[in-house]
Formats: structure tokens, C-alpha cells, sequence
């Protein structure tokens, strides 16, 4: 494999790397990767690849493009998939998460759970501004006793950064395993006043008895805050009207959502997109808003229930 990547001539590489991290969030390291890897499974591009790379138009070559949108597809199931960093560096991290709780208090932990979530590709966003995030949120909302976050990916390692004291949360995910990691890392903070358990929920496949369940997991009490991050436009991207009704499913006082400002995947401005299919969302759901917050790549719509 060295060999034939060897084979490949510099300036396909270099013309690849160049167009990829024009528009993809990826390294050049990673970009080169995924195009040599896609590369030498092409036999027509390894066999002519030398002689194209004399010609002046080279990178009008078949092929050559042929490599690159299949490169370019792979990078952006690379940046869209859950854990982007994989299973087994995931679990390196938690394992050293787990050793450190036995000896140190939470707090002096913080280091070890922003680098589990720069492992998502959503909470990796915000690490720059994690504390600011949830410090102006809570402004508005007051410090919340209670917390639901649905589909929370990662942002569960977020909890300590919220310096609440005192708090029960409930992350929602739509596979039993995501479930069963929420689970294993509050039971290894039990002892900090920070209490929490992850709920099973697919939210193409629910229906109302889902709202008592929650409740019953808040003592039958509405939650202070639920937390909708970033979610809303992705639902709607999959399916037009998903989300119209989603807030009857949701049992909490103050409504959390959010909506980024530049793709996830892709270097591209969507903040008029995302803000025009978030202004619909508060509307067909009754929403009141009661404070829009900006940051560097997140809008947050801080409403209520009217």
C-alpha cells in the first residue's frame, strides 16, 4: 500500500488537499489521508496517473475528479458520524476519565472532559466557549436544579462546566449502548451532587406516553431546562414537519435550542438557513422567545411555552 501511495504523483495530491480543506473542516494531513486511501483503489487512475500528471489540465482529468468527490464523500460521513474519534479512542479516554475520578475531586477533571467532547463533532464546537455558554444561558434562566438534554450526543461530559452544584440530568439517546455510557459516567461522579441517568429515545419513533415517562423520571415534575442543541434543523433536514409537535414530548419550564452558524462538516455560512427553520420551529411549536444569545458558531433561542 506504501508503495503504490509512493506511486502517486505530488500535485494530484497537493490539488487535492488544496480543494478538500477549502471547503471541508479537516486537517491537511487528514485530507491527503482519505485521497491516497481512496486513491489507490482506482487501478485506471494508478495506471495513467503519471502520464496525466504531465499534462497542463491535469486536474480536469476523469479519474483524478472521480477520486476526489469520492474522497469528499468519505470526509463528510468522517465528519457527520457519532463518535468521530471511534469506539476504541473513545474508551482510552473514559478509561482515563475513570482513573482520575478515584483519585481527584470533578472539578480538577475538567481537562480530561473537554477532550471527550472535542471527540463529537457537535460539542467540539464549543469548546472555546463552554463556561460562557451555559453562564449566559443561565442568566435568563436562573440555575436550573434540573436538566434534560435530548439527543445529547457528548454533551453530557459538559455537566461540570455548568459549575451548578447541585443537579439531576437527563440525557436522552437513541441507541441502548449511548444510553448505557450516560448511565456508567454518572455513576462514576454519584458522590459530586450531580446526579443523572440517559433515557432511550428515538425521536422518529415516540409517542405522548414518552412525556410521562420523563416526568417520572423528575419525581413527576416538569425538568427546569431541556436542552434541544443544534437539533431541530438536522430533523428537519430529514424529514420535512418532523419536529412540528416535538415540544408536547417535552416536560421542562425554560426550552433551550440552538442552531449552528457554519456547517459542521463543511466551511459554508448557513445562519440565515438555520435562523429561518429555527423562527418556524418557535412559531408552529408556540414558543415565546425569550432571548436569542450569539456566539462565534451557535445561535441559541432561549424560550417558554406560551
Amino acid at each position: 500500500m506504501v508503495l503504490e501511495m509512493n506511486l502517486i504523483p505530488e500535485k494530484f495530491v497537493k490539488e487535492a488537499v488544496k480543494k478538500i480543506t477549502k471547503n471541508y473542516k479537516v486537517s491537511e494531513e487528514q485530507a491527503q489521508e482519505f485521497f491516497l486511501n481512496e486513491a489507490v483503489k482506482n487501478k485506471k487512475f494508478m495506471a495513467n496517473a503519471l502520464e496525466f500528471s504531465e499534462k497542463k489540465n491535469f486536474i480536469k482529468w476523469n479519474e483524478f475528479n472521480k477520486v476526489l468527490k469520492k474522497s469528499k464523500k468519505n470526509i463528510y460521513v468522517f465528519l457527520r458520524q457519532y463518535k468521530q474519534e471511534g469506539k476504541e479512542e473513545t474508551e482510552l479516554k473514559m478509561n482515563e476519565l475513570k482513573d482520575a475520578l478515584k483519585k481527584k475531586k470533578l472539578e480538577n477533571t475538567l481537562g480530561l472532559h473537554k477532550e471527550l467532547l472535542s471527540m463529537h463533532v457537535s460539542s467540539r464546537e464549543r469548546i472555546e466557549f463552554y463556561e460562557e455558554f451555559y453562564e449566559k444561558i443561565f442568566e435568563v434562566t436562573g440555575k436550573p436544579k434540573s436538566i434534560l438534554d435530548v439527543s445529547t450526543g457528548f454533551n453530557y461530559f459538559s455537566v461540570p462546566l455548568m459549575k451548578l452544584k447541585e443537579l439531576f440530568f437527563v440525557g436522552t439517546e437513541y441507541k441502548e449502548e449511548f444510553v448505557e455510557e450516560i448511565n456508567e459516567y454518572f455513576s462514576l461522579i454519584s458522590n459530586s451532587g450531580i446526579k443523572g441517568k440517559g433515557f432511550l429515545l428515538d425521536l422518529r419513533e415516540t409517542d405522548f406516553d414518552t412525556r410521562n415517562e420523563l416526568l417520572n423520571l423528575n419525581k413527576d415534575k416538569q425538568f427546569d431546562a431541556a436542552f434541544l442543541l443544534k437539533l431541530i434543523p438536522v430533523m428537519e433536514r430529514e424529514k420535512k414537519g418532523l419536529t412540528k409537535n416535538l415540544i408536547n414530548l417535552i416536560p421542562a419550564e425554560w426550552i433551550i435550542v440552538s442552531a449552528s452558524k457554519e456547517s459542521m462538516t463543511k466551511k459554508q455560512d448557513i445562519s440565515f438557513r438555520e435562523k429561518t427553520t429555527m423562527n418556524k420551529f418557535i412559531k408552529e411549536n408556540n414558543l415565546y422567545l425569550v432571548k436569542k444569545i450569539e456566539f462565534s458558531n451557535e445561535m441559541v433561542f432561549i424560550t417558554k411555552k406560551e
